[in-house]
């Protein structure tokens, strides 16, 4: 149901007998009937036991070429070598890093314990300076195109957001729903893609771009005693400005904790959480990342309209998601009419 551009994304693989023969002839790992599904709304992700070890057997989707997958695996590297805690890929018999499985990419990396993920505000706090490690560390390596260019991410680019929300808008205004929600909807993503274009076009290109994480976030992130232990889910990497890597955790934080956007209380915790990120760079934020960054996060709802709502090959998955997406919508909006006193707060 959240196959994408006519196909091209591919659906989420399924655990099958053939797969675990697979894994069997190639990595020697025998797995019974135990076996867990970890979740994740990109890939297959299963813990899978064999006697006492334990281990993550990845699928991607066919849209994953062998160039991104060996990128993802040279960037989890390059973080876990400067301290940065990502997960260790186990080898085939072969000593090769991945298998072809059918048209899809497969992985196996060693599993990680935990006891819990960046879902409070107290761990998005501390997991925020490992966010700040991460772009330290990828600000200089060098991938290919397809690592910088994910088809699918959580991201729209400022210089394309009104092109690309009126795709979502256009299709969402031909559908048969009550036409004062739909209208209504259509109208305020709009309304938000047009100040925003607006508001950013003279800072985004000021702006040092970079590899980035693509979505550090809750169940990317874990912790255990308090600690980050697994940075996870690099599906979501590529090219962009730092600050948009940022605010994507930052909106997810103010989802999350509904509280009144306006609320100082509010703004100081978010205030808080980037001072935190700010303190773990090497080249700390310019005044105008700083200035540009509340604007990074007024434009994160945009992406749903412009990539999901637009993309999304199963009208009623495009419609289920666009009738999730209203509210965050409004709520953006609300931000645009505070927009001085939330750029205060983050200079």
């Amino acid at each position: 149901m959240d196959n994408a551009t006519e196909g091209k994304r591919g659906l989420r693989a399924t655990p099958s007998l053939e797969l675990f023969q697979t894994l069997y002839d190639h990595y020697g790992i025998n797995v019974d009937s135990k076996f867990v599904d970890l979740g994740g709304s990109s890939n297959l992700n299963l813990l899978v036991y064999d006697a006492d070890r334990r281990y993550v057997l990845r699928v991607y989707r066919p849209y994953v070429t062998e160039n991104r997958l060996a990128d993802i695996q040279l960037v989890r590297g390059e973080l876990s070598n400067h301290g940065v805690n990502c997960s260790e890929t186990l080898l085939t018999f072969s000593d090769q890093p991945w298998l072809v499985f059918g048209n899809r990419l497969l992985e196996v990396e060693h599993y990680v314990e935990s006891d819990t993920k960046m879902d409070s505000w107290e761990r998005v706090q501390s997991g925020l300076p490992v966010l700040g490690m991460i772009h330290t560390t990828l600000q200089d390596i060098e991938v290919s195109a397809e690592a910088k260019f994910p088809i699918f991410a959580n991201y729209i680019e400022s210089n394309k957001v009104v092109n690309k929300t009126l795709q979502g808008t256009q299709r969402i205004r031909k559908w048969n729903f009550p036409r004062a929600e739909q209208e209504q909807l259509a109208d305020n993503a709009e309304q938000l893609a047009d100040f925003v274009s607006n508001a950013e076009s003279e800072l985004i290109t000021q702006l040092p771009r970079q590899l980035v994480h693509g979505d550090f976030w809750d169940n990317n992130v874990f912790f255990d005693k308090g600690h980050v232990v697994l940075v996870a889910d690099f599906d979501f990497m590529g090219e962009r400005t730092r600050i948009d890597d940022l605010a994507l955790t930052l909106y997810f934080t103010c989802l999350k904790f509904s509280e009144h956007p306006l609320s100082d209380d509010y703004i100081q915790r978010l205030s808080n959480m980037v001072d935190a990120y700010n303190d773990s760079l090497d080249n700390p934020l310019t005044s105008l990342e700083r200035l540009a960054l509340p604007l990074a996060i007024i434009r994160q709802p945009l992406w749903s309209i412009g990539v999901w709502v637009a993309l999304l090959d199963e009208e009623k998955s495009a419609r289920s998601h666009a009738a999730s997406i209203g509210w965050k919508i409004e709520w953006a909006l609300r931000l645009v009419d505070d927009i001085d006193r939330w750029s205060l707060a983050f200079i």
